[in-house]
């Protein structure tokens, strides 16, 4: 370490030490010279005291400095130098050749170690601060960008903003065509980078598949036309191993006045405004006080929901759907509830959404199943035959065995695979519906009801209805609840009852909260309803007095049906 770090100061200070350098090494071959002439000649040994100056020209000047010095030692002591000086007799020719050509060799060979030690130095040094396939600076190289503008005079302060650059394709990508192609689309956003910005920032590539830039001036004051420009040339096709490929960049960014916290601390905020927009789905995000915190809670609550499931801190509440010509309780949907010791019931909307991004989904979808069908067995011991509903996630359907395991836990409950239902959101298929439909299939073969939740929030399972393997449609309670007076929503749910029944599906309208939208949705001909207008959530004890003061019905269908 003490040796690199000298090294280091030595290629700093290099052309200070080397000008410096010069009349030293004048005055050792000098000094030699005299050495050699007062003790008498070349015929003793002090003449080997000349490759003091030769090793040390060769170390500081590198090759041409050893070989001159080397040079001009052999003649200090050639010629101008007698065998003996009290004799006065002079050296043959050939002696003090041979002197000087090893003088100069040696001079050579120390040049060569000195220049090949700089050239490794300069080497690492480059390395240190730059990623070896791009050539681009890397981390290491914007974090002293950043330091060194932290010590700028007020008067030359500009407006900031770093920009962090994720390819998140970049593993579809090397899957696809080899690690290598990442390094050159890599390169191709950061040459498409600097065109785009004003001021002929450069990238630093601080990961993998991660670019930064800071911009200043204003490039930085306009942040959103200079994100807006990126994200415009970054959609663009990749010309790569000439195929045009396609980079599928989210950007997060953060604004600053003047660097006057550590430079990591912006990276951090840049990341965090990165992980907003890969979660939205969004080009681009800026960073804002809420987004750190909001992270934060978001990893706190995943590392306490953890512990909530290990602790049985979660729960199942339990809403009635009805037949909406009859009002008889058709079946029940199990819905999550985080029991928080500090902040009371948690909904499942606040904490599922973000599971599912996590590794928790899998085993918070296992007991929610492993719980709801307990239930459903306690419940049919006491002669309530219903049928129960579990939302699952496409993470789910994309484990190994996941209908195998489903079905191991009917068999260990004894209930029939009919009498549960899965739902699983439409935009959630979407993700990755080839293996969604191979395992949907294997769920419809063991005949478990499958269902799609919240229809009509997605862009494609229409062209996919045909053949997706489900038997029920939930109409999303954001259509529902404007019923009947919002038309525009009133024609959305009369197609998806009409486009459901067509090919043999049945419809459930969620979101029902008041008498009118049921009898609304009564006329349309939906098959099922459920909504806070026919029962709120409620724990499973709550349900069984509910479900047995009702008869199993719904009370104002009955009503409307008399009247």
């Amino acid at each position: 370490m003490r040796s690199s770090t000298f090294l280091a100061w030595f290629q700093t200070h290099s052309a200070g030490l080397r000008l410096a350098m010069v009349p030293i090494l004048a005055t050792l071959v000098a000094a030699v010279y005299g050495l050699v002439h007062v003790t008498g000649g070349i015929k003793f040994v002090y003449s080997h005291s000349m490759y003091v100056p030769i090793l040390l020209a060769g170390f500081v000047f590198g090759v041409k400095g050893g070989v001159l010095i080397g040079l001009i030692g052999g003649v200090a002591l050639g010629p101008f130098m007698p065998i003996d000086v009290a004799t006065g007799e002079a050296q043959r020719t050939v002696n003090w050749l041979y002197r000087t050509g090893f003088f100069t060799l040696v001079g050579f060979l120390s040049g060569a170690a000195s220049d090949a030690v700089r050239s490794y130095v300069r080497h690492m040094a480059w390395s240190a601060q730059h990623d070896e396939s791009s050539g681009l600076p890397n981390r290491l190289a914007l974090i002293e960008a950043l330091t060194l503008a932290s010590r700028r005079p007020e008067s030359d302060v500009r407006p900031g903003a770093l920009i962090l650059i994720h390819l998140e394709n970049s593993n579809e990508l090397s899957s696809a065509f080899g690690f290598t192609i990442v390094d050159e689309v890599v390169r191709h956003m950061a040459t498409r980078l600097t065109q785009v910005l004003p001021n002929h920032e450069h990238a630093y590539r601080i990961d993998s598949d991660k670019l930064a830039v800071w911009v200043q001036g204003t490039a930085a004051a306009d942040k959103d036309g200079t994100l807006e420009a990126l994200a415009k040339a970054f959609r663009e096709p990749i010309a790569a191993d000439g195929i045009a490929l396609h980079g599928d960049v989210r950007m997060g960014c953060v604004c600053f006045e003047r660097v006057t916290e550590a430079p990591a601390s912006y990276l951090q905020n840049a990341q965090a405004a990165l992980a907003v927009a890969s979660e939205r789905t969004l080009d681009s995000a800026i960073f804002g006080p809420h987004i750190n915190r909001d992270a934060r809670e978001n990893l706190q609550s995943l590392g306490e929901l953890k512990e909530a499931l290990a602790g049985r801190l979660l729960s199942l509440h339990f809403q009635p759907k009805v037949l909406i010509d009859t009002g008889v309780v058709h079946s029940v949907e199990a819905l999550m509830r985080w029991n928080h010791p500090v902040r009371g019931n948690i909904p499942p909307g606040t904490f599922i959404p973000r599971a599912e991004l996590s590794t928790l989904i899998d085993p918070l979808t296992a007991f929610a199943i492993d719980s709801a069908l307990a239930q459903l067995q306690q419940w049919t011991r006491q002669g309530m035959n219903l049928s129960m509903a579990v939302n699952i996630s496409t993470r789910n359907l994309l484990q190994p065995k996941f209908a195998e395991r489903v079905l191991e836990r009917l068999d260990h409950y004894g209930i029939s695979p009919e009498r549960l239902e899965l739902e699983v959101t439409e935009n959630a298929l979407m993700v990755d519906i080839e293996s969604a439909l191979a395992e949907l299939g294997r769920l419809d073969g063991m005949r478990i009801v499958l269902s799609i939740d919240d229809f009509g929030t997605g862009y494609s399972s229409l062209q996919y209805l045909s053949d997706l393997p489900v038997s029920v449609i939930k109409v999303d309670q954001t259509f529902v609840r404007n019923l009947p007076t919002d038309a525009g929503a009133a024609h959305i749910v009369e197609a998806a009852v009409s486009l459901a029944h067509r090919v043999g599906l049945k419809v459930v309208a969620e979101g029902v909260e008041n008498q009118e939208t049921y009898d609304f949705l009564r006329d349309l001909g939906c098959d099922l309803a459920q909504g806070f207008h026919i029962c709120r959530p409620i724990s499973a004890q709550d349900f069984g007095h509910w479900h047995a003061g009702n008869g199993g019905r719904f009370p104002g269908a009955v009503a409307q049906a008399v009247g």
